[in-house]
């Protein structure tokens, strides 16, 4: 063979071991998605936002709990309510944060 067509097929050769080995890495790619990897998160965001009614109707009994202690003068009560009302307001932003987080990680 001429020096020229051995370096095409030589060439040649190494390109279709890149393209095989890109096509491995996207077989790869897919199967990883369908392990139900995105399903599981899914479900996780969904567990973690159920949780959210309950912190507001805990929140909501801590603010009537604030207010009741406040109507008998009762300052140290009502510093605890507030401070758990405001607790369960935090986690009630926290799951939020989390589960949209979860969730734009299936979209990309």
């Amino acid at each position: 063979m001429k020096p020229d067509v051995k370096r095409i097929l030589t060439k040649l050769s190494k390109e279709r071991v890149e393209l095989s080995l890109i096509d491995n890495l996207m077989k790869q790619f897919a199967k990883l998605q369908t392990l139900g990897l995105e399903s599981d998160m899914l479900q996780i965001a969904n567990e973690l936002e159920k949780r959210i009614p309950d912190y507001k109707a805990l929140k909501n009994k801590f603010d009537d709990l604030a207010e009741k202690a406040k109507e008998l003068g009762v300052d140290k009560m009502v510093n605890d309510a507030k401070d758990f009302s405001k607790g369960c307001t935090d986690r009630i932003k926290k799951i939020q944060k989390q589960s949209s987080s979860l969730k734009s990680l299936i979209k990309r």
